[in-house]
């Protein structure tokens, strides 16, 4: 069974109509099924009201299961609350007609699908920018598949695929979180990203033990994180591709945003 974690999300970026809105963070479900067409799974988030659910990929793999079990997930939840999408590293491996029938499948769904593209999201005459990064599959560092030593995304490589950042508060879905540094210094506000796995095996004091590019305990392995005005949700995924999680239990990650305190009182 999964566990719901919550986190808010406070900066004074974000425009007062903002005040408590809230995200379920949905990644990496590669197939997982929790109850008949993931009943359990979809009325946990039911329970959540959440005013958007973003998904950050690998939430399917190459198969025809994984790939229904999606499809069918999006069917339920699409018709209850706006879903954006950016892919991971497995969805950019399937066979190109079988990535193409997909998102052409969750775009009738309404879905909309974040291919180093970005959409408005509005409220009460107030609006923020949701960008979605896809980053090529060398810069996922896998020793096990394509991989160059050395090579690093940065800043200009965000530039070049998403164009200058907006002024306002800019949120960003980004599969792989190693990069973050990057994301956070091109202008992203909030980052919404997963692939790590909470680090497979959780060690007590030491967080996840390993990383899919075989990276031992990982900055960014899940959770929140705050580094200046930059944020980081990390989802430790809903599913599992590689070894067995311990002490590391599947999670949807809700994230409610805050205005700063004083902030309001000076208004």
């Amino acid at each position: 069974m999964f566990q719901i974690v919550r986190y808010d999300v406070v900066s004074g970026r974000i425009p007062e109509e903002f005040e408590d809105f809230k995200i379920v963070h949905l990644s990496d479900l590669h197939g997982a099924l929790y109850g008949e067409h993931n009943r359990l799974l979809v009325e946990g988030i039911v329970k959540e009201r959440p005013d958007i659910i973003v998904m950050t990929g690998d939430m399917a793999e190459n198969s025809a299961h994984a790939v229904s079990r999606l499809v069918d997930l999006c069917r339920q939840l699409g018709g209850l609350y706006p879903i954006y999408y950016v892919v991971g590293n497995h969805e950019q491996a399937l066979p190109q007609d079988m990535l193409d029938k997909l998102l052409m499948r969750l775009r009738k769904l309404g879905v909309v699908v974040l291919d180093n593209s970005w959409c408005t999201i509005s409220r009460q005459g107030a609006s923020v920018r949701l960008y979605g990064l896809v980053t090529p599959q060398v810069y996922y560092k896998d020793r096990l598949r394509e991989y160059k030593r050395g090579v690093c995304y940065r800043r200009e490589n965000v530039k070049e695929a998403l164009g200058k950042a907006s002024p306002g508060f800019n949120m960003m879905l980004a599969h792989n979180p190693l990069y973050y540094p990057a994301y956070k210094s091109w202008g992203a506000d909030l980052v919404f990203a997963g692939h790590i796995h909470g680090g497979v095996i959780r060690v007590p004091g030491l967080g996840g033990l390993l990383s899919p590019d075989m990276t031992f305990f990982p900055k960014y392995d899940g959770g929140y994180f705050r580094e200046g005005e930059g944020h980081l949700v990390v989802s430790r995924g809903l599913g599992n591709h590689f070894l067995v999680r311990v002490m590391n239990p599947p999670e949807v990650v809700a994230v409610t945003l805050k205005i700063p305190l004083m902030k309001t009182a000076k208004e």
